[in-house]
C-alpha cells in the first residue's frame, strides 16, 4: 500500500492549519498519515478507538487490536505529537468513541484510501491564487461646478 518512508514524506506535505467548515482537517490529516507512518494498517486505523491511545511516561501509546490479539505501540515523538493535536482539537481524549469520523459515522478504508491520495497527488506548497490587478479606468479631473469653487481653484 504505502511504504512507511513515503507516508513521512506525505507528512510534509501537510498544512496542520488547513480548515474546511470550521473543522481542522490538516490535524485530522497529519493525525491519519503519522498512524499509517507508523506502521499501522487501514483496518486498524479505522477500528481506533479515541480511548485506545494513551500517555505513559511522556509517550504516546496506542492499543491495537491485531489478529485477535492487542498489542501496545509506542509512537515516536514527532508522530505522536501529531495524534496528540489531533485528540484535542477534536476533544475525544478518553471517549469511546471512533478517532476519525466521517459525515456519515465511522470512516471507511475507502475514505482512508481517498486521503492518501489527495495527498499523494497535491504539490509539495500549496498553490497560492495572485490577486487580480484592478482594471479600473483613472477618474478624469473633475471640472469646478459652483462659483465657490471656481474662486477657490483661481487662488
Amino acid at each position: 500500500m504505502l511504504g512507511l518512508q513515503h507516508a513521512h514524506q506525505l507528512l510534509l506535505r501537510v498544512d496542520p492549519g488547513r480548515a474546511r467548515k470550521g473543522k481542522a482537517v490538516g490535524l485530522r490529516a497529519g493525525a491519519l498519515l503519522s498512524l499509517i507512518a507508523a506502521g499501522l494498517s487501514v483496518t486498524e486505523i479505522v477500528a481506533l478507538q479515541a480511548t485506545a491511545i494513551t500517555m505513559n511516561e511522556c509517550q504516546v501509546q496506542l492499543a491495537i487490536h491485531r489478529r485477535g490479539i492487542t498489542w501496545a505501540a509506542t509512537l515516536p515523538a514527532d508522530l505522536g505529537a501529531r495524534l496528540l493535536a489531533w485528540l484535542t482539537e477534536s476533544r475525544l481524549w478518553a471517549e469511546p468513541k471512533p478517532l476519525f469520523r466521517g459525515p456519515r459515522g465511522s470512516l471507511t478504508p475507502a475514505a482512508v484510501y481517498q486521503y492518501l491520495k489527495r495527498y499523494r497527488t497535491r504539490p509539495t506548497k500549496p498553490a497560492r491564487r495572485k490577486k487580480k490587478a484592478s482594471r479600473r479606468r483613472p477618474t478624469p479631473a473633475r471640472k469646478p461646478n459652483t462659483p465657490s469653487e471656481v474662486a477657490h481653484e483661481q487662488t
